[in-house]
């Protein structure tokens, strides 16, 4: 008893010590383990997928490491991304043609396999490894990233469906947890599994009892005696209350003399609530469940959060209309021409899409800080090393997998990716807000983010309009 006992320790630390989603205090893959572990089947077939791309994607990239790990960290995050991409469209075409109503149901996630965090971060690492060894971190990587999803997947499919695989095993007249069918009801699930985990995480020494380090203050000595120092007045800048003020004017009037050009007023009428869904009620975190891990990672600080906020809305909007230019006239044209001239019907733009999104979000990424470096210097200094980061935050992709393919005009993309792009910068800010006034006193990091995802979770409630009182 006392082996078997000391074998399921040895078990249960081997993954959940490493656990990036549950254990971690920096927790990465956020994103698809809470948007598709409603349903096990779900979290299944993404484990499968997660699995395959990355063990497949690393034996593709291994051989050639040394050029790679040559190439600089941003110029290899983007190679990795371009390989996973091309795994990524095999395991899609693979999963419609097995499991075809489980793929329609998650297929914007399966394609976001390609900036998961835990792919992109094990393979980075396991270049630096022999072969064999990587392989095992590989794997443990995953299965830890598995586990995590079942543990989701087992509170919330009973509790919201009652069953488990499509089989029931809660009594029909058993009352239905709503919330946890929806995308809010992912934050509380993730949350309540990392605290009813943290005795054992303590016990095992996953988590461990020391408080966090308490910010210092500056004290002044007055003939001795100690005088703590007030925090400077935050203080509003002029130009700051005139860009404010000027910006109402210009919108007061365009709202006021919008019915004098037709034009303009269809447009509004169209693209204004499409704006407002991207921006507060279908916004890409708190209904979508995408671009989380940056946002944990970065609203530890107001000043951090703004400028990798303000890094986001540019780069999303920019790289989405780029890349609805080059999917509508060049994959779309080039498919064309493709099936003129052979008998079998070629579409790229259902196969290669995804690799396409990536090297463009790549290529704009490195000429904006090229631009920036040559003209703006100042501002790259502020926002270069944010900018580096984009490429892997998964809405930027997200932004165009979600309006191109389904056959958004122009204007319609841009404004959804806008508004997408300020939906991140104001939850980020918000949350970093929240966490800057110490609501709680948290005992460590990984404390400090479970009640981040909790703070989320009430977030997302409030703005997709569940209230506490219909949680049932």
């Amino acid at each position: 008893m006392n082996m078997m006992a000391r074998y399921i320790r040895q078990v249960s630390k081997f993954f959940l010590r490493d656990n990036y989603i549950i254990s971690a205090g920096a927790g990465l893959g956020f994103c698809s383990a809470l948007a598709v572990t409603n349903k096990m089947e779900n979290s299944l077939t993404m484990n499968v997928g997660v699995i395959f791309v990355t063990c497949g994607s690393f034996c593709l990239v291994y051989p050639f490491r040394k050029l790679i790990i040559a190439a600089g960290t941003h110029h290899k995050i983007s190679l990795l991304m371009i390989i996973v991409s091309v795994f990524v469209a095999i395991f899609n075409l693979i999963a419609q043609a097995t499991v075809p109503r489980i793929a329609f149901n998650i297929k914007a996630y399966i394609d976001l396999i390609t900036t998961n965090c835990i792919v992109l971060a094990v393979i980075s690492e396991g270049l630096t490894y022999q072969f064999w060894d990587a392989q095992k971190k590989i794997l443990k990587a995953c299965l830890g990233y598995s586990i995590a999803l079942i543990f989701l997947a087992l509170m919330r499919e009973p509790l919201g469906f009652g069953t488990i695989l499509n089989i029931r095993v809660l009594p029909e007249n058993f009352p239905v947890v709503v919330l946890m069918i929806t995308p809010v009801g992912g934050f509380f699930a993730l949350a309540l599994w990392r605290l009813m985990l943290r005795p054992l995480f303590v016990k095992t020494g996953v988590v461990y009892q020391e408080r966090l380090p308490e910010e210092s203050k500056e004290v002044i000595t007055d003939g001795g005696a100690p005088v703590t120092s007030k925090p400077p007045k935050p203080r509003i800048s002029k130009m700051f209350i005139i860009t404010i003020v000027v910006g109402v004017l210009v919108l007061v009037s365009l709202l006021t003399n919008v019915n004098a050009v037709s034009s303009l007023n269809n447009q509004l009428k169209v693209l204004f609530p499409i704006f407002l869904g991207a921006l507060l009620f279908d916004g890409i975190v708190l209904s979508k469940l995408l671009g989380i891990c940056p946002l944990l990672n970065k609203s530890r600080q107001i000043d951090a959060a703004w400028k990798m906020g303000l890094a986001v809305v540019i780069v999303v909007t920019l790289s989405t209309s780029l890349n609805w230019i080059v999917y509508n006239k060049v994959l779309l044209t080039v498919s064309d021409f493709l099936s003129t001239i052979s008998p079998i019907p070629i579409r790229l733009e259902k196969i290669f899409y995804l690799t396409v999104f990536i090297v463009t979000i790549a290529t704009f990424v490195q000429i904006l800080g090229i631009l920036l470096r040559r003209f703006a210097m100042d501002v790259y200094k502020q926002m270069g090393q944010f900018l580096e980061l984009i490429t892997v935050n998964c809405i930027v992709l997200a932004s165009s997998t979600f309006t191109i393919p389904p056959g958004l005009s122009f204007m319609a993309t841009t404004v959804t990716a806008f508004g997408f792009g300020l939906h991140w910068l104001m939850v980020c800010v918000w949350l970093a807000v929240l966490r800057r006034q110490r609501l709680f006193v948290p005992v460590s990091s990984w404390d400090e983010d479970t009640l981040a995802i909790l703070l989320l979770g009430f977030m997302a409630a409030i703005f997709t309009g569940i209230g506490l009182i219909k949680i049932f």
